[in-house]
């Protein structure tokens, strides 16, 4: 990318177009479209037991993904020690010296003003993933972002997002019975496309950390005190009134928030302010799933240098505080965080200090659950490169989402298939998995249930393994809540033991869509939708 084309019509519009689709403001009631969640008032149907199944999980895991706005320039992120001299001379200008360098084995290193990761590597709670991107990158700002957030370059096929997909398998009835707590929070723009489905988005987004934090502050958006005793008045605290009914999740953050307490270890910085407020909502016991925050600059097409190590340096002192937050409080092994970003930067500095529009850049992720630090795939080659003179990816970004909802949200194979446009993708040895005993509260719920399947002749089956003997019912009811059959009641012991659920009194059940519902004797209840055809 050339000098000229930084200052072209065509670079400008590019950017116009980008900011005006990322960074739209929320402003009063006109602002009220950009939350994302509870837009109508949309219980229908008073169903405990509806509620309770589609708000069951198997653990209370959160992933925080952090998003680097403008492209990340990864080679001055982990720099490449063991090519070192290629990295100079590709670099004269804006590589990071030897001796600014911290070491994390003898390939590859983070720069000084990134220290404050020091100590996750050091305990085993940080892992990179090398060169992660995806064919013949596109370098535009606004298709490269939806690119990642829905999972293909297929355009027939970009109005959902990977996330989005992902729920609407899990909440088919979100219409009818949403969740009773928020699925996903964002800070920052309108709601993400990775939290698109079909129908919705399942992000609660807001444009700021201040507007979430007056949500939480006093369980409504708009404030209907001190208003003018008018005509006019009477208006404004009508519609107030009127907007803070439909969204139903501001009084269940207002609660979690006023359950928990900040911690005073947080600065002013943009991305404090947004983590902050994710942990004290997570210590709260908000329950929501993903949390997503921006931290935006990273275009460096000039003065890179000093513009990339104050947004480093921000990005590595805000997570150290943010896990430090955590852990005070016993939350930090439930926490896996990751940063991406559109795309990596060019191998080869321009002439203004800076790097353009490149292709694959590392993935990092943190926390306690990685259970060891170290790296993922292979990092690219700084000689082999493309025509456009960028690195080539070597793993396909698509294989993080599907390890995370695998192995760390723990979905249903059906759900993730869903997620991913019926693709299979490479699972990565990130350090978890479903069935660790540290990350489930095997008191509380089952061990491990497998999916359901269905055969030509109508016939459901659940199959159940058991790592421990259970006091158990299982139960099926129809979408309107009724109990349809009872399937089992009694001790189980441990074990595989398989039970037909599309029978009623030894009938089969009518065509339709049903829940099933095992409830463990002074536990939880663990609940899943199936369909007779």
């Amino acid at each position: 990318m050339s000098d000229s084309y930084l200052n072209s019509d065509k670079h400008n519009k590019e950017h116009s177009h980008w900011d005006r689709r990322g960074f739209l403001k929320v402003l009063g009631i006109a602002g009220a479209g950009s939350i994302s969640l509870g837009n109508s008032h949309l219980s229908v149907i008073n169903s405990s037991f509806v509620s309770n199944a589609l708000g069951s999980a198997i653990s209370d895991r959160v992933l925080v993904m952090i998003r680097l706005k403008g492209g990340n320039d990864g080679l001055n992120t982990i720099i490449p020690v063991y090519d070192f001299d290629n990295y100079v001379s590709k670099r004269p200008s804006i590589h990071i010296p030897k001796n600014n360098l911290v070491k994390l084995n003898d390939e590859f290193s983070i720069p000084n003003h990134m220290n404050s990761l020091t100590p996750f590597w050091q305990e085993g709670m940080m892992k990179v993933v090398h060169g992660v991107g995806y064919e013949n990158q596109n370098l535009s700002h606004f298709t490269s972002s939806d690119i990642w957030a829905t999972g293909t370059r297929n355009k027939a096929e970009m109005s959902t997002g990977w996330l989005g997909r992902f729920y609407d398998e899990k909440y088919f009835d979100f219409t009818t019975n949403p969740p009773e707590k928020p699925v996903a929070i964002q800070i920052g723009s309108n709601s993400n496309m990775i939290f698109k489905g079909d129908q919705r988005s399942y992000a609660f987004a807001v444009a700021n950390e201040r507007r979430l934090e007056k949500v939480a502050e006093r369980g409504e958006f708009f404030s209907t005190a001190n208003l003018p005793d008018c005509t006019h008045g009477d208006q404004i605290e009508f519609l107030r009134r009127v907007s803070n009914t439909t969204y139903d999740y501001a009084e269940v953050i207002s609660e979690a928030f006023n359950s928990s307490s900040d911690s005073d270890s947080y600065t002013d910085s943009n991305l404090d302010k947004q983590l902050r407020l994710v942990a004290r909502l997570i210590k709260g016991g908000l329950g929501s799933k993903i949390y997503m925050v921006s931290l935006g600059g990273f275009d460096t097409h000039g003065n890179q240098p000093d513009t990339h190590q104050s947004l480093l340096t921000q990005l590595s002192d805000s997570i150290k505080t943010f896990y430090n937050d955590l852990n005070y409080d016993g939350f930090d092994s439930k926490v896996l965080t990751m940063t991406f970003s559109e795309f990596g930067r060019r191998v080869r500095e321009n002439g203004s200090e800076g790097t353009d529009h490149g292709s694959s850049a590392p993935v990092m992720l943190f926390g306690p659950s990685l259970r060891g630090s170290g790296f993922i795939g292979e990092h690219p080659s700084l000689s082999n490169l493309d025509k456009r003179g960028n690195m080539h990816y070597s793993v396909d970004f698509r294989s993080i989402y599907q390890t995370i909802l695998t192995n760390w949200l723990c979905g249903d194979s059906n759900y993730i298939n869903n997620a991913m446009l019926g693709e299979n993708y490479d699972l990565l040895g990130l350090g978890f998995a479903c069935d660790d005993k540290e990350m489930i509260d095997y008191n509380s719920l089952l061990n491990y249930h497998y999916p359901l399947y269905s055969n030509s002749n109508r016939k459901v089956d659940l199959n159940l393994r058991l790592k421990q003997d259970h006091n158990l019912s299982i139960n099926v009811f129809d979408i309107l809540g009724r109990h349809v059959s009872n399937i089992y009641n009694g001790k189980l012991n441990r074990g595989e033991h398989t039970f037909n659920l599309s029978e009623n009194q030894f009938k089969k059940l009518s065509n339709g869509q049903y829940f099933y519902s095992i409830k463990i004797s002074g536990g939880k209840t663990l609940s899943k939708s199936f369909v007779v055809k």
